[in-house]
């Protein structure tokens, strides 16, 4: 992951426990196992994903999440190369993390295989005052491929 240049740098404590926060998303994505979840969300996030669907709280996530890994449609994808990711902090305390990745083979409910999914996200991330980092919003969206102004790159 990369800092933005004009962001000052966290101490390493913050960093590390970031890294661990991200690890154990990335994780769970990977394994398919939403318990690793329970440490990641804030009770009180919010989340959207690329397809429009909304929840709030980390119980009614992780219960979402669980329910979509265990969906061979979701299961059948797989990412092309590890995400990029960037990171600028806000300020000591929040920072927001920016997420680019491609998924490949992943289904549609009538069995079709979805065009490769270009998908981008954002999270904000808080440290709470146990210095544990979370989750306190996170959102997903592809990149879509229509275009609707002339100018656009």
């Amino acid at each position: 992951m990369t800092a933005s240049p004009h962001d000052a740098p966290l101490p390493a404590p913050d960093q590390a426990a970031i890294g661990r926060t991200l690890g154990l998303l990335q994780r769970a994505f990977a394994e398919r196992d939403a318990t690793l979840l329970e440490e990641v969300y804030a009770d009180d996030a919010d989340w959207v994903n690329a397809f429009g669907s909304v929840k709030k709280g980390r119980a009614e996530i992780v219960a979402y999440l669980t329910g979509l890994f265990a969906d061979g449609n979701f299961d059948a994808g797989t990412l092309v190369s590890p995400p990029e990711s960037s990171m600028r902090v806000v300020e000591g305390t929040v920072v927001v993390v920016s997420a680019h990745l491609q998924i490949t083979g992943q289904l549609l409910l009538d069995g079709s295989r979805m065009p490769m999914r270009d998908n981008f996200s954002v999270r904000v991330l808080h440290r709470g005052t146990d210095g544990r980092w979370s989750i306190v919003s996170e959102m997903y969206m592809d990149a879509n491929r229509e275009q609707s102004y002339a100018a656009h790159s």
